[in-house]
């Protein structure tokens, strides 16, 4: 990996997420060129860069924060995948409003044992590892959550499935009644996911992203943040 200060200033204009970290410690530098380089994109969709604005539109429009072409992201086109393939997410997006609570999250939830064993696993063709589900507060302190933010869909009658497929067809149409959201109430006692996939190379495992998610009830995620 080049020098984590050299690669932000190189790329921070063409990559709008890397902005955050350039003037923030070294070591918070270090795991935003580190993903950079790598294939994953927690940094891009799930950490602080991404607005409550541009988050809620994520959830309630299908407007990828990744991608960078106005017109493309309102027409929700995904900003990561190959071609012109459409923008999906689950019924509720996230994100840590910290850069620096960012970084401490992916570095320490790298550290732990079980994100250990499944980066470790014998790579093979078309198999990942199971995602790994840790406790917020094991990653960030017991008063982590207040760093996390998110949005979710309100349901159809009583429907979280309806509400998805209902705001899918209202992306693609762009008629009919808007979808309605709510900020999520709270992430005290939520977990953070991390999704494994090949690295570039395609010898190993590397976190393609990281999530956290609020708690099971009420006050916390009726559906998980898909990517």
């Amino acid at each position: 990996m080049t020098d984590a200060a050299e690669y932000l200033d190189k790329h921070q204009g063409e990559r709008p997420w890397l902005s955050v970290a350039r003037d923030r410690p070294p070591e918070v530098q270090r795991v935003f060129a580190a993903l950079d380089q790598g294939g994953g994109h927690a940094h891009i969709r799930h950490e602080g860069w991404v607005t409550e604005e541009m988050n809620e539109r994520r959830v309630r429009n299908l407007h990828d924060p990744a991608q960078l072409d106005p017109a493309k992201r309102a027409a929700g086109i995904d900003g990561l995948a190959p071609g012109d393939k459409p923008h999906r997410c689950g019924s509720i997006v996230t994100r840590i409003t910290s850069s620096d609570a960012f970084a401490v999250a992916l570095a320490k939830g790298a550290e732990h044992q079980d994100v250990r064993a499944a980066l470790g696993t014998e790579f093979r063709e078309r198999r990942v590892p199971a995602p790994v589900v840790l406790p917020i507060a094991g990653i960030l302190g017991r008063d982590g959550h207040r760093f996390c933010s998110g949005w979710q869909l309100e349901p159809v009658d009583g429907s979280m499935r309806t509400a998805r497929n209902l705001r899918d067809a209202w992306a693609s149409a762009r008629a009919g009644p808007e979808p309605k959201t709510h900020r999520v109430e709270t992430f005290d006692g939520g977990t953070a996911t991390f999704i494994f996939g090949p690295n570039r190379a395609r010898d190993g495992y590397e976190i393609v992203t990281m999530y956290v998610n609020p708690p099971e009830g009420p006050a916390g995620q009726q559906g998980r943040d898909a990517r």
